[in-house]
C-alpha cells in the first residue's frame, strides 16, 4: 500500500483537518501577496525620486539665411540637463511609516482571515464528527428495533403477543429510520463544507473530538477583545488614519527641486551653464492644503470611534458566546450525571417486567428509544457546546495568543 493510500485511510483529527485547510486556502495565499507589496512598496517610498534628463534645443531660426541651423546663429542653443526633485527625510520616512502600516493592516486581515477558515473548517469537522456518532446510535436502535419486530412476527403466529403491538414497534421503526436519515445529510452537507477546505482528505473519517471543556486562554478577561483580529485590523486602519493626516500636515512643506543644464551654442559663441531652483507657492493654503489637513483629522475621529465601537461589539461577543459555551458545558455534564442513568434504570426494570409478561414489546422498544434520545439529547448539546467552543478557540483564545 502507497503512503498516499495508508494516509487516506488513516482518521482525520481535527488539527490536521485545520493544517491542510490553512495550507490549501488561495485566500491566505492572496493575502501573503498583499502584505509583501506593502512591504516592498515602504522601501520604495523611502527613496528620493529619480532625477529627470532634459534634452533640448533653444532658439532655433526658421526662416531667413539660417533657418534650421543649430551653428549659425548665436542665440541658437543645444542643451543637456537634469533635474532633481527633492524630498525631505522627513516625509520620507512617512511614505515609508504609511507604507509599512497597511503591511501590518494586511497581516492582521490575513490573521483575521485565517481565524475564520480555523472556525469554519472546525464547525464542519464537528458537525460531521457529531453527525457519525448520531447515526451509530440511531442505527444501533434500528437493527434491535427489526430484530425485536422479526422476533415480535413469531411470538403473532404463537399466540404469544399482541396485535396491536406490530403497528407500534413498525412506527418506531421508521421515526428512527428518518432520524437515521436527517443525521445521513448532515453528515453529507458537513462533508460537503469540509471538501472545499481539504480537497480529498475531506472523504477520510474523523477522528476523535478534541477537549472541548477547555480554552487556550482565560476569555472572561474583557480585554482579551482587543487581540482580536478583527479588532487588530481595526487597530492598524485607526493608525493608518493619523500616519495619513502627518502625510497632509507635512505636505504644506512643499518639494522642492533644483536643476542644471549645459547649452552649446556655434564655435564662435561661448557655451552656458544654467542653474534653477522650483519652489511652489501655496496661495490658497486656506481652501486647500488647510481643507485637506481637516478632512484627514475627521478621518482620524471616525476611525477611533469606530475603532471603539469594534472593540465593545467584540467584547459583548465573546462575552455572550463564553456565558452560553459555559452554560452548555454544564447543562451537558447534569444531563449525564442524571438523565443517562434514569433513562438506563427505566430500560433495566421495563425488560424485567417483559420478561414477567407484565408489559408489552412496544413498551420496551419506546424505553429503549427514549434512551436513544436522551444520549442524542447531549449529543446535540455537545455539538452546540463544541461550536461555539470552535468560535472562542479560533478566533478569541489564539488570537490572544498571537
Amino acid at each position: 500500500m502507497s503512503l498516499a493510500n495508508a494516509q487516506s485511510l488513516q482518521p482525520l483529527s481535527l488539527d490536521e483537518a485545520l493544517s491542510i485547510a490553512t495550507a490549501r486556502s488561495p485566500s491566505v495565499g492572496a493575502a501573503s501577496h498583499g502584505i509583501q507589496a506593502s512591504q516592498e512598496a515602504a522601501i520604495s517610498g523611502s527613496q528620493l525620486p529619480d532625477p529627470v534628463l532634459r534634452l533640448g534645443v533653444d532658439n532655433l531660426p526658421v526662416n531667413g539665411p539660417d533657418s534650421w541651423s543649430l551653428t549659425n546663429d548665436f542665440m541658437t542653443q543645444r542643451r543637456i540637463g537634469i533635474t532633481q526633485e527633492y524630498v525631505s527625510e522627513e516625509k520620507r520616512a512617512l511614505v515609508r511609516r504609511r507604507m509599512e502600516l497597511d503591511a501590518q493592516r494586511q497581516t492582521a486581515a490575513q490573521r483575521s482571515l485565517t481565524a475564520g477558515i480555523r472556525r469554519d473548517v472546525a464547525a464542519a469537522w464537528l458537525d460531521r464528527y457529531y453527525a457519525t456518532k448520531s447515526q451509530g446510535l440511531l442505527k444501533t436502535l434500528e437493527t434491535e428495533i427489526e430484530l425485536q419486530l422479526r422476533t415480535l412476527d413469531s411470538q403473532l403466529r404463537s399466540g404469544k403477543a399482541s396485535a396491536s403491538e406490530l403497528p407500534m414497534a413498525t412506527v418506531v421503526l421508521l421515526q428512527t429510520q428518518d432520524r437515521l436519515q436527517v443525521a445521513k445529510k448532515q453528515e453529507r452537507v458537513a462533508g460537503i463544507a469540509l471538501e472545499r477546505w481539504l480537497g480529498p482528505d475531506a472523504s477520510r473519517t474523523p477522528a476523535s473530538a478534541p477537549d472541548i471543556d477547555k480554552l487556550a486562554v482565560d476569555l472572561a478577561n474583557p480585554e482579551i477583545a482587543t487581540e482580536a483580529p478583527a479588532v487588530r485590523e481595526h487597530a492598524n486602519e485607526r493608525d493608518i488614519s493619523q500616519a495619513d493626516l502627518e502625510l497632509t500636515q507635512a505636505a504644506k512643506k512643499p518639494n522642492w527641486s533644483w536643476e542644471v543644464s549645459y547649452s552649446q551654442r556655434g564655435s564662435a559663441y561661448s557655451n552656458m551653464v544654467s542653474v534653477g531652483v522650483n519652489i511652489p507657492l501655496f496661495t490658497n493654503s486656506a481652501n486647500k492644503q488647510d481643507r485637506e489637513i481637516s478632512a484627514k483629522q475627521a478621518q482620524v475621529r471616525q476611525a477611533h470611534a469606530m475603532h471603539d465601537d469594534v472593540v465593545r461589539e467584540t467584547q459583548a461577543n465573546i462575552a455572550s458566546s463564553y456565558v452560553e459555551w459555559q452554560s452548555l458545558i454544564e447543562r451537558r455534564k447534569t444531563l449525564a450525571s442524571a438523565l443517562l442513568p434514569a433513562v438506563r434504570q427505566r430500560i433495566d426494570l421495563t425488560l424485567a417486567a417483559y420478561r414477567g409478561g407484565q408489559v408489552s414489546l412496544a413498551t420496551v422498544l419506546e424505553a429503549r428509544r427514549a434512551e436513544v434520545e436522551a444520549q442524542l439529547q447531549l449529543l446535540d448539546l455537545e455539538r452546540e457546546a463544541a461550536r461555539l467552543w470552535a468560535q472562542l478557540q479560533y478566533v478569541y483564545a489564539e488570537g490572544a495568543q498571537q
